[in-house]
């Protein structure tokens, strides 16, 4: 279970890092800060059946060593197991919209994600038939991938700096 979770959560981090890499395309990319919270859910999407190279690492100077610290060749892209969307956080029994929204640190300039776990009782998401979505994306051929299942709301991530610590 414990590894199913680490890959949902590098798969979270991959589909950020190349969303903001292909949206700007051109020379290279230059992923964005970070500065919202996102829900995630599981899915089972296809497979969009191609290979990538990833570098997991910033290479901006003034950030060195944040990230992940590696580059992958050839990374097979199986079927897409989560779905993020933008969300709003505010305390836990204010209702939501009349309270202040919790912000991520305003004072940092993410580019990770650190996810959590989340538990949600089924009687607020569960109207008796399962989700199912038609996700575009920049991976899958087409753009379209139709028809994907969802089932329950399990993450919240918030934007992170990952540094590998020397040991």
């Amino acid at each position: 279970m414990k590894s199913k979770r680490l890959v949902g959560i590098f798969a979270v981090i991959s589909l950020v890092a190349l969303s903001a890499t292909a949206a700007q395309a051109g020379a290279g990319g230059t992923p964005s800060a970070l500065t919202s919270f996102f829900l995630c859910r599981t899915i089972n999407g296809d497979a969009p059946g191609q290979s990538v190279d990833v570098q997991a690492f910033d290479t901006d100077p003034a950030n060195a060593g944040i990230g992940w610290g590696f580059i992958l060749k050839g990374v097979r892209l199986g079927s897409a197991t989560l779905a993020c969307s933008f969300a709003k956080l505010y305390p836990k029994g204010s209702g939501g919209v009349t309270a202040a929204e919790i912000a991520p640190n305003p004072d940092k300039l993410f580019k990770d994600l650190k996810c959590y776990s989340i538990s949600v009782p089924r009687s607020q998401t569960d109207n008796g038939t399962p989700p199912s979505y038609g996700i575009t994306d920049g991976l899958f051929p087409g753009g379209l991938d139709s028809n994907v299942p969802g089932s329950g709301l399990q993450y919240i991530c918030a934007p992170a700096t990952i540094s590998p610590e020397v040991q």
